[in-house]
């Protein structure tokens, strides 16, 4: 999982201008690159977060989020998708086709997600509420600060008291949007509203002095070569309690009171089909999750046969193993429970999972120069989920890295509960990791010829559907040839996104109840109480985008299987990887029509 919204969350201001109308053919890059300049201009939490030109200026300030900015937002995506279509697309050549085909599918889909009169004022790259559990800006606000903002400087912990003056301020407009679906139906499950209420209560409970994110910037000032002195150090960490004192912790402090108000009705936990207008709504969702035209039911018929299908598998695998008692998902619970597949619940046990997963990403690499031959510069470092967020938080996901090379890729892993099974953990570390999520990512973002929104935008059908496909990969590679609950664990996992269509369609449009979902859930995949939990109150506040994983590991899998059946012998897989990498993050009826051409060109 690509923790989207770290940068969804953030994109909650859109500049007023658009870009003067052209016509050529071969502008349509530089209109491209226009626009999205015009559109980051003002997010500044995604110029720090990406590490773009203008970050110094950026990292004093906050996104802008009040409600004064959702009709530019509307009429920002309407003129931009405008001027692309006053374009002969027949005219067009080369990557400016696939740059076209992207921009106009995000501008269409972003515009028919943001329709609705509760929509809110920042663009809904990932979910649906103004405040939640997960993917919100008041949860998503405290690992940007502690984490994604670099303190290498004294101007750079200058810009850092700067943000944290401005939270309550931000906090307030989140609030007006808040208020704003609350007035018109649209509230947020109970379940997602008291995780958040508890990560509120959990940041507010130490004292300013002690809080996370004063302790953490004095954590980064300990590298901060340019202090002049440990008082002027002091003298920094007294104004960022000042800030927690007089902004923050208010602004905290009046969102709670908000959320508990709200819990006070006992809202219970709906999918949207409850909502106003909540059907079209999720039809669109899944227009954006999928990058396809299938629908709900057509989407929870695919999941209900993948189901069978990776039930026989795994079964097979269990019986070899001596284990033919019982339902797949009881004989695999049996085995997650058994000690010698656990993790000791301390601090060696953690540690231990740190280690193994570095030992799964070491284990893989001298496969990968066979199968690809693009790899990304970028670091990757492995890190646990803040302490704060790890009730509620998946049990693994990855961040970007910074553009400017200033912060590496992170696949950070929850160890909350430690509930990880050994024979699980390289999987969840191929997808996260390499050749996952980082090298997807990373590599995308190090495509400087094509348009920043190329380089930037990841659709999840994509992204996650990529992720998925290199879990399949790592066994034809062979890493799991003399580790038969490796592949075991790899088949669970394949497994959890086939039953994800299944939950997320009768969430969202077959009005099943939470209990339900977790049930069929649990009864498929073997996951223990709390990941079943977790997961589904994640579907709940993020329709469509469980629907993502599988929709796009299938396509990915058929069009490799169309071009190899295409080329025969000269289907060389280095050369498929590269074309799916190199070309960037695209929807995937773009990436079908780039294969395409590839086999025709490789055919030639």
């Amino acid at each position: 999982m690509i923790r989207q919204a770290l940068l969804t969350a953030f994109t909650g201001a859109i500049a007023l201008g658009l870009a003067p109308a052209i016509a050529a053919p071969r502008d349509v890059d530089a209109l491209l690159e226009r626009q999205y300049t015009l559109m980051l201009q003002d997010m500044p939490q995604v110029i720090s977060l990406l590490g773009l030109p203008g970050a110094a200026d950026a990292a004093h300030h906050l996104n802008d989020v009040s409600l004064s900015r959702r009709q530019p937002l509307r009429d920002v995506l309407a003129g931009n998708l405008a001027q692309l279509q006053a374009i002969d697309r027949a005219a067009m050549t080369g990557q400016q086709r696939w740059s076209y085909d992207t921009a106009v599918w995000m501008y269409e889909r972003q515009a028919e997600l943001a329709a609705p009169a509760w929509a809110v004022s920042w663009m809904p790259l990932s979910g649906i509420y103004a405040v939640d559990h997960l993917f919100g800006i008041p949860t998503t606000l405290p690992q940007f600060l502690s984490e994604q903002h670099a303190i290498g400087n004294v101007a750079d912990a200058e810009a850092y008291l700067s943000r944290l003056q401005a939270v309550g301020t931000q906090l307030d407009q989140v609030i007006d949007n808040l208020d704003l679906q609350t007035a018109q139906g649209v509230v947020p499950p109970q379940v997602a509203l008291e995780s958040l209420a508890t990560q509120l209560r959990t940041l507010l409970e130490p004292d300013a002095g002690r809080s996370l994110f004063v302790t953490s910037m004095a954590r980064r000032l300990d590298g901060v070569e340019d202090l002049a002195s440990d008082d002027d150090r002091d003298s920094l960490l007294a104004r960022a309690t000042e800030a927690v004192t007089t902004s923050l912790n208010p602004g905290y402090t009046r969102l709670l009171a908000r959320v508990d108000g709200l819990l006070a009705a006992r809202p219970g936990n709906h999918g949207v089909w409850a909502l106003p207008g909540g059907d079209a709504w999720y039809d669109a969702a899944l227009r954006w999750n999928t990058s396809t035209d299938l629908d709900a039911d057509t989407i929870h018929d695919i999941g209900l046969a993948e189901v069978a299908r990776i039930d026989g598998e795994m079964d097979t695998i269990l019986r070899a193993q001596g284990r033919d008692t019982g339902s797949v998902a009881e004989r695999v619970r049996v085995l997650q429970a058994d000690p010698a597949h656990t993790y000791s619940d301390d601090d060696a046990g953690r540690a231990e999972v740190i280690a193994d997963i570095r030992t799964a990403l070491a284990r893989i690499e001298p496969h990968l120069d066979a199968w690809f031959g693009l790899r990304p510069d970028a670091p990757l470092q492995v890190q646990p989920v803040p302490e704060y967020t790890q009730d509620s938080a998946p049990g693994g996901y990855y961040a970007p890295p910074a553009l400017d090379g200033s912060r590496p890729g992170v696949f950070y892993i929850n160890l909350g509960t430690l509930d990880h099974a050994r024979w699980a953990l390289p999987t969840l570390a191929y997808h996260e990791g390499a050749p996952g999520h980082h090298f997807q990512i990373a590599l995308g973002q190090s495509l400087t010829g094509l348009p920043l929104m190329r380089r930037t935008l990841n659709p999840s059908a994509f992204t996650e559907g990529w992720a998925l496909y290199t879990e399949q990969l790592a066994a034809e590679m062979g890493v799991y040839q003399d580790d038969p609950l490796g592949d075991l664990g790899r088949l669970q996992a394949e497994m959890f996104r086939a039953v994800r269509l299944v939950v997320d369609t009768g969430l969202h449009r077959k009005r099943w109840s939470r209990e339900r979902a977790m049930d069929y859930m649990a009864a498929a995949t073997g996951l223990s109480d709390n990941d079943v939990r977790i997961e589904i109150d994640r579907y709940l506040v993020q329709p469509g985008q469980a629907s993502s994983y599988k929709i796009g590991h299938l396509r990915m899998v058929e069009l490799r299987e169309r071009a190899r059946a295409a080329l025969g012998d000269g289907f060389d897989i280095r050369a498929f990887h590269d074309l799916v990498l190199g070309n960037g993050a695209l929807p995937l009826a773009v990436l079908e029509s780039a294969v395409e051409e590839w086999i025709t060109a490789q055919a030639g």
